[in-house]
């Protein structure tokens, strides 16, 4: 009795927190969400969500013999945290890795340790393992089903060459593979259709299945072998955004799959009691592109100074190494004049970026053509193309007398391979002729690192912190992959990989 005591205890103070952590929508208390006075329909598995974690799941819990149903609260799979990533995948073991000499020096154990090192140790070792050890199979799954020509490349924050890039930067691929592999399968999404409500039997602690949908569309389905979570974070708006990570509220870009606002978390917590974690730790790049209120491309800015070009503030000065990890570079624009940076180069600079990126590459997600990335620079106001730095000054509004100061030092930091200011000793190229070219950015939002947490198979784990029977949760609803920063690649990596890897496991089929 009081064990059903605390959980009834825990459940209140849950849904109460839950429901003020955003303004709509409301949810009253469940008086009793064990069974619905009759089911509408009956199958082996439910996956709520379509981005990548959800269809992955979907398809192989299908191939491992279930009957498979897929719901989602939005309009296409095209509308996901997937589609708007930049198709890196990190990944160990697959086949690509262990045909590249540097690639067949990794292990699972280091991939570990790099996921869990860049997250300042603040990750959960149950889905950093499971990722790890099984994100090579994920990776082969898809590249064996079709995925569009991808490549290895080296990535900051990781210490082994594990980065699955898309030549084509966009997670789109990714989404096409898997929307034809569900067409192939005879699988539905059933769009419009987001959890309202999860079917829990406390008694034998077992998830028994879900309602979907609102009105006359609402629709009762019981899943004899399990639910799958697969329903986003909370970036999709700024609303959503602002209201679960207040220390962002009002800057940046903040862009996700327009869904992803929590709603299917809380109604977790509220229905079954599961806690939710890491929800303060967001992804932020620092190299959004501001307009039109909170949207706004990112810039790869990487690319830029990887070709000699550096970063400074609005005082003209560099900040930090251009070498830094890049969502590490994020927390230091808060201590920024005006809380931005700006990317600086020369025309050979510039010239030598676009010899190894397309112009919709460095400025992506949305990509943005050659015409629109010439007529933001004729707009001046995020990117400036100017002959002069007293021209560049006057526009840009930084300081024109710290960038000529930082000029020199850097230009002598090339010179003598050591940069007294932040130890770079790969500088390569002065900065000293003209036209300029800056890129204004601010943080870009676009991954929450929080959500419910699971063991190493995936099961969601309930108020007690043991697994939740026939509750299982793959991609960025999960907590503690990422810890206190996100390093690149992951998110996309971890979607697939514990797509793959719940499907399997609700069917029984070990990964």
């Amino acid at each position: 009795m009081s064990k059903n005591i605390s959980r009834r205890s825990f459940l209140g103070a849950a849904a109460a927190a839950g429901a003020s952590a955003i303004a709509a929508p409301a949810f009253a208390a469940s008086s009793n969400s064990s069974a619905p006075a009759k089911w509408d329909d009956e199958v082996d598995v439910v996956v709520l969500g379509c981005g990548g974690a959800g269809m992955m799941a979907a398809c192989q819990a299908h191939d491992a013999g279930g009957k498979v149903a897929v719901y989602d609260a939005g309009k296409s799979p095209f509308h996901t945290a997937t589609n708007l990533c930049g198709g890196l995948f990190t990944a160990w073991g697959s086949k690509l890795q262990n045909a590249d000499p540097e690639g067949k020096k990794d292990s699972w154990q280091q991939f570990a340790e790099d996921i869990m090192a860049y997250g300042n140790y603040m990750s959960l070792k149950e889905p950093v393992y499971c990722f790890a050890k099984n994100s090579g199979k994920a990776f082969d799954f898809l590249a064996d089903n079709g995925l569009a020509k991808h490549h290895l490349e080296p990535y900051a924050g990781h210490s082994r060459l594990r980065a699955h890039r898309q030549d084509s930067f966009k997670g789109r691929d990714y989404i096409e593979v898997l929307v034809k592999l569900l067409d192939q399968r005879g699988i539905k999404i059933n769009h419009g259709m987001g959890v309202t409500r999860f079917y829990f039997d406390p008694e034998t602690n077992t998830v028994l299945g879900v309602q979907v949908g609102e009105g006359d569309k609402a629709k009762n389905v019981k899943a004899n072998k399990g639910v799958i979570m697969a329903t986003g974070g909370i970036t999709g708006t700024p609303e959503s955004l602002d209201s679960w990570v207040p220390n962002v509220a009002g800057k940046g870009v903040a862009i996700g799959g327009p869904k992803n606002d929590g709603t299917a978390m809380r109604i977790a917590v509220r229905d079954v009691g599961v806690p939710l974690s890491h929800m303060q730790y967001i992804a932020s790049y620092p190299g959004g592109i501001v307009i039109n209120g909170r949207n706004g491309p990112y810039c790869r800015w990487w690319f830029i100074t990887n070709n000699g070009g550096i970063l400074v503030n609005k005082n003209g000065q560099r900040f930090i190494t251009e070498k830094e990890g890049i969502c590490h570079v994020t927390p230091h624009l808060a201590f920024q004049p005006e809380g931005c940076h700006y990317v600086l180069t020369d025309q050979a600079g510039w010239d030598r970026t676009l010899s190894k990126i397309k112009l919709g590459a460095l400025i992506g997600l949305p990509s943005w053509p050659a015409e629109r990335v010439n007529s933001e620079f004729a707009k001046g106001e995020n990117l400036w193309k100017c002959d002069t730095l007293e021209e560049l000054s006057k526009k840009s509004g930084v300081n024109l007398e710290g960038l000529k100061k930082q000029l020199d030092q850097w230009n002598k930091a090339v010179e003598t391979k050591n940069d007294t200011q932040f130890g770079r000793t790969d500088q390569q190229w002065k900065l000293s002729q003209g036209p300029w070219y800056m890129i204004k950015m601010e943080p870009w939002n676009n991954l929450s690192c929080g959500g419910v947490r699971v063991n190493e198979d995936l099961q969601v784990l309930g108020w007690d912190l043991k697994p939740v029977n026939h509750f299982y949760a793959a991609g960025e609803t999960v907590a503690g992959v990422h810890g206190a920063f996100y390093c690149g690649g992951n998110a996309c990596g971890f979607a697939h990989t514990s797509g793959y890897v719940a499907g399997r496991n609700v069917m029984g089929k070990k990964a």
